[in-house]
């Protein structure tokens, strides 16, 4: 099933580029509402220290240190910055994902894909969004339960026993469960918002619920079609880093070159976003298909009464 459920997801991207090129410029808008003001506070920090040439000499560590005891304010300023950012692509990324699988669940419908995606959007906005949150608060618990234990062994056994390799050991373990419980948490998630586009569902808890039944119920097939789209990302990214390490960016036109490859790499990143999607849906109709309508029996029609005969 991890295999055909692959194949429609990159069956589903082939029907529907738009879709990535949509969340492609959705992840443009909001690295440039997070780079555009961090690149001027940088550039007028920097413009006091014009031995700080990016390009020239690179941005080290020293220099990073001197503009900090020159503008105290900077770090803080950019680490709020960050954090509203995080937070607006929170809300991004749930409007995004109702408008990606309303596309996806909606190929019979005529009308353009900027009005099913916008439908999908504003729909499904709120309904995501209180899933999301369940859903996070369910994950954090999860990867507290399992991985929590282990953490705390492994700082105990490096307080009292010395042994660093065995604590780091055990230590790993904790953080590759708690990951593990997480992750299981966002493709529950997955689930759940499959179904509400579905069946436009008003309740999210019992879509929720319904979400992790099925993923924890076949755990293999989910984290298989994850682990096989993440596997497809990483190539992605391995393809970006090697050409970053290959062409130096010390020049302008290099420098727009680098950008030009980095956006490359979101727009794949986006494709594989709908791969998965696609892959879920498959997923979720084959492990929770839409119960059949229930049809009634048809009536007997009633037999015509014979009138009474007249006497005479």
């Amino acid at each position: 099933m991890i295999a055909k459920a692959t194949r429609e997801g990159l069956a589903a991207l082939r029907r529907h580029p738009r879709l990535a090129v949509a969340l492609w410029l959705l992840n443009l808008a909001l690295a440039l509402a997070a780079g555009v003001p961090g690149f001027l506070a940088l550039r007028s920090a920097i413009s006091l220290l014009p031995e700080a040439d990016a390009l020239a000499n690179g941005f080290s560590m020293g220099v990073l240190v001197d503009l900090v005891e020159m503008r105290p304010g900077l770090l803080g300023g950019l680490a709020l910055s960050a954090l509203g950012v995080a937070f607006l692509g929170l809300l991004a990324g749930a409007a995004a994902t109702g408008g990606a699988l309303e596309v996806l669940m909606s190929e019979d419908d005529d009308r353009p894909f900027g009005h099913r995606f916008g439908r999908g959007a504003g729909r499904f906005f709120l309904r995501f969004l209180r899933a999301g949150l369940l859903a996070g608060l369910a994950g954090a618990l999860g990867a507290a339960l399992l991985g929590g234990p282990l953490l705390g062994l492994g700082a105990r056994l490096r307080r009292e026993s010395g042994s660093e390799a065995l604590s780091h050991l055990v230590s790993l373990s904790g953080f590759a469960l708690a990951g593990l419980a997480f992750l299981l948490a966002l493709l529950a998630l997955d689930a759940a918002r499959v179904r509400i586009v579905r069946e436009d569902a008003r309740r999210v808890l019992p879509m929720l619920r319904s979400g992790f039944a099925v993923v924890l119920g076949h755990p293999l097939k989910w984290l298989g079609t994850w682990g096989v789209n993440a596997l497809l990302g990483l190539l992605a990214l391995a393809l970006y880093l090697l050409f970053r390490n290959v062409v130096p960016a010390g020049t302008v036109p290099l420098v727009l070159l680098m950008v030009a490859a980095q956006q490359a790499f979101v727009l794949v990143r986006s494709g594989l976003r709908v791969v998965l999607l696609g892959s879920e849906i498959v997923l979720v109709e084959r492990l929770r298909p839409r119960p059949a309508p229930v049809v009634a029996p048809p009536q007997p029609e009633d037999e015509p009464v014979a009138a009474p005969a007249l006497s005479s």
